[in-house]
This record gives structure tokens, sequence and C-alpha cells, in this order.
């Protein structure tokens, strides 16, 4: 596809998704339970990436205006871990109020995006709760991976005490540069999350070590936000918290504590810091994901204020040659 083809397939999506989630505003009970807000900001990343070729469109039908539709976006990261091609799924979104219609069709794009893969492919979905799409995509071949729990609100620094790292003897706040970040990394050993290593048939039982790990140092040379926590006296890093930022919302990436140093509060510490940073940079939204499991981790975000919101299911798919 050229360049001009693609800018006017990402005009047509930016339109149509605009108009999608106008449309799903208007859906009644229950689907507000289920609905997750599409952001305008959301929509112009998501256009942008089709504009530059790194995702594609599956339509739901070939009818205008268009009722719904699925994206498709490659993950250069894990394709490399895996040693085959992987993608995210984005979506699905459908104005159709029929639960049963709705399944029909969410299927049917399940299907068109496997249909798609030329090879192997994994792909990995995160979507709400809406019992068709998850039917849908389970007709399709998908498997539920894990249920996560969404937290978001305002970053409320009036509310959050000082904490004095200088008076906790020996430890020290650092913000290093790509190399030596990655120096402490290794240093920090496997980064935890969640616990997440029950992700279906289809990964190795070490893919989310070595993906996070491979995010983490992605995350360092691009510059995002990220904080360690210094120990003075073993002349090593003890935590780290890493977030990305779009506009005035941040997104918690990853929060980690050496495992000998776990249970005396310093990744809620670190985490403060993280937030003060982030308002420094203008940011006045926090976003948090973890697993529903993840009690620890609930309890830490909703000490910063951050509350529920609806839950994320991880759907996943694989196609072999």
């Amino acid at each position: 596809m050229t360049l001009a083809n693609r800018e006017a397939a990402a005009r047509i999506l930016a339109a149509t998704l605009t108009l999608l989630a106008r449309e799903e505003e208007s859906l009644p009970a229950p689907f507000a339970l289920w609905r997750r807000p599409l952001k305008a900001g959301n929509i112009k990343d998501v256009a942008v990436k089709v504009a530059e070729g790194l995702a594609s469109v599956v339509w739901v039908d070939d009818g205008y205006p268009a009722r719904g539709l699925l994206i498709r976006q490659d993950q250069p990261l894990e394709s490399v871990i895996l040693g085959y091609r992987s993608s995210r799924l984005l979506g699905p979104w459908l104005f159709e109020p029929d639960q049963a219609e709705r399944q029909r069709k969410t299927a049917a794009l399940a299907q068109k995006a496997l249909a798609l893969s030329a090879g192997p492919e994994f792909m990995a979905l995160k979507t709400s709760h809406d019992p068709a799409i998850i039917r849908g995509f389970n007709e399709a071949g998908f498997v539920v991976a894990e249920i996560g729990a969404e937290m978001a609100g305002p970053l409320l620094i009036d509310l959050i005490p000082e904490f004095p790292f200088t008076r906790r003897e020996g430890l020290t706040l650092k913000s290093p540069g790509p190399r030596e970040g990655e120096k402490w990394l290794n240093q920090l050993g496997e980064l935890f999350y969640d616990g997440h290593y029950l992700h279906g048939p289809y990964l190795p039982r070490d893919f989310a070590a070595k993906l996070w790990r491979a995010v983490s140092l992605s995350h360092l040379s691009q510059s995002q936000p990220a904080l360690f926590l210094w120990e003075e006296f073993g002349q090593r890093p003890v935590a780290v918290a890493l977030a990305t930022t779009t506009g005035q919302e941040a997104r918690l990436l990853a929060i980690h504590v050496a495992l000998d140093r776990r249970g005396q509060g310093l990744g809620r510490l670190l985490l403060l810091e993280l937030t003060r940073m982030l308002a420094d940079q203008g940011v006045t939204t926090l976003v948090a994901e973890t697993s529903s499991y993840n009690l620890p981790a609930i309890a830490l975000y909703q000490s910063l204020g951050l509350k529920a919101q609806s839950p994320v299911i991880t759907l996943h798919g694989y196609k072999a040659k």
C-alpha cells in the first residue's frame, strides 16, 4: 500500500472510530458497564500507526459507514523474543446492541485477523468484559489468558506527604541514562510482572520476564519517566518505577523492588516520587494495570487515590503455518 493510500485509510479510520465512539455512548444498559471509552488521543495514535504502515484495519463488512472494526498492530519486540510474528489487536469497536449478532460479528473479525497471517503468528487482545466479545473470540479459537484490573485517578500531589529520602539512611533517587539503566536492570534481576506466567498454551514460561526486560530497556532509551532507588551501602539499585506519558495522562509501565527489600514500603515511596516527577511534567492523570489477583498492587494504587475501572480481559490466539 502506498503512503497516499495509507493516509487515506487513516483518515477513514479516524472518522469511523469517532462515529462509533459516539454511537457506543448511546447504547442502553448494560453496555455502559462493558464499554471502555475511546478517547480522541487514542483515535489519533491508532490513525498515525495506520498511516505509517505499523498497523492495519480489519473491517467487519464493506458497508458505509462501517459498523465494526478491529486494529492489527505489529509487535516487533515480542516477535524477536518468540522467533515468529507477534501482533496486538485493538478493539473491537462495534455498533451492535443485539448480543447474538455482536458475538457473530466479533467472531468474524477475529477470524479475518487470523486469516491475514501468512505464517506462524501470536495475537494478543485486551478488551472489556462484554460477554459477546469474549464468546466471539473464543469461537474463533482465542483463549482467555488473564483478567486484569485497570485503575485510574488524578495525581493528588497535595495529599501526598513529602518523603525525605535524605533522612532514610543510604537511599537516594537516581534517573540514569540508557546504558547505566540497562546495567541497573540487570542488577535488579528478573523483573516482577505481577506473577503473569499463566498466559495460555501459546507462550513459553519465560516469555513475560524476557518481554518486560526488553520493554524496560526500550523505555529507558526513549527517555520516558524512570526512577531508580539506589542503596549507597550496597552500591546497588533496589527498586525501579517506569511510566509512559501521552499528553496529560501517564500510564505506569512497571514498578519493581529487589526481592530482599520487599515489604519495607519502598515501592510506595518510589511511586510517590515518580508521581511528583510526572506532575512537574504537566501530567494530571495516572493509570495503572495489574492482575485482579495482585491484591498488594491494588492496595498500593488505591492508597494513591486510584479507583478501579472496568475489568480488562486478555485474550490470546495463535495461527500455525
